[in-house]
């Protein structure tokens, strides 16, 4: 009786985890979240407003400057702004300074390893609008919550990196035009 009493404990301290927090999925290699991303980089941050208060419930904004791109920018983009799951609690901390493989998403779309994911209410902090940022015409700001498959780049990284720049090549390859046979 005490052993069922303690799985049915067990079952239930896990639930509340999952339903207050961010329960990520093991990240995996990048071929399993390129096809899902609209925009994968790697790239360097180096503007972050988090305001420091290490809470998920601020807006925050971060500018990486693309060094090299494999899917969804254009050759002449260079910057690149993220929301790192403002409001959610699956908020991701990047580091001014330091280069990240980055899976952007589209705000509407949740990353594959997302299993949980506790959302904010409540009307942000107001903070300054973030040099380069234009309010006339601003800039298209993907989502890569700690879940993204976003990863600081390190030894590891050479691997998913190598697949990246072939999964460019193959999609070149693809949309590359075709000479017309008459």
């Amino acid at each position: 009786m005490w052993r069922s009493c303690g799985v049915v404990l067990a079952l239930l301290f896990v639930g509340v985890i999952h339903s207050f927090g961010c329960w990520c999925g093991p990240p995996g290699p990048a071929s399993e979240y390129v096809e899902g991303a609209s925009v994968v980089f790697v790239g360097k941050a180096v503007f972050n407003d988090d305001d420091g208060s290490h809470k998920f419930t601020q807006k925050t904004l971060v500018r990486f400057e693309v060094e090299e791109a494999y899917k969804g920018l254009g050759q002449q983009l260079r910057d690149v702004w993220v929301d790192p799951g403002s409001f959610t609690s699956c908020y991701a901390m990047y580091r001014v300074g330091d280069r990240y493989l980055v899976f952007g998403y589209d705000q509407a779309t949740s990353p594959r390893d997302t299993l949980s994911i506790s959302v904010a209410r409540g009307q942000p902090n107001t903070k300054p609008v973030p040099p380069g940022f234009d309010l006339k015409d601003p800039p298209k700001v993907y989502w890569a919550p700690e879940c993204s498959g976003t990863r600081q780049v390190t030894a590891q990284a050479d691997k998913d990196i190598t697949y990246l720049r072939k999964y460019k090549e193959r999609a070149r390859e693809k949309t590359a035009v075709q000479p017309n046979k008459r």
